[in-house]
């Protein structure tokens, strides 16, 4: 993929995927293989396709859909230590 197509996946994959456009919730390895090879034209398989969103800095965590009602204080209390 060119540096233009790379960076149309990035956003795509940051925007996260459409349920009726995409069929999926999350994006997963082989869904990303399937629209990256319909929008153009381009086969990956799964592993050559997380080596490229490695590559493009993305991770599971920056991946991964976060629900829209996300408390972040409720976050933030749930992941301090256990005083000892």
């Amino acid at each position: 993929m060119d540096e233009g197509q790379q960076a149309a996946l990035k956003a795509l994959v940051l925007r996260g995927p459409d349920l009726k456009r995409h069929g999926c919730f999350a994006w997963r390895a082989r869904n990303l293989c399937d629209v990256v090879e319909r929008r153009f034209g381009v086969r990956y398989r799964e592993v050559g396709m997380l080596r490229l969103l490695k590559g493009l800095d993305l991770s599971w965590q920056k991946a991964r859909p976060v629900h829209p009602e996300v408390d972040p204080v409720a976050q933030a209390r749930f992941k301090k230590p256990c005083p000892a």
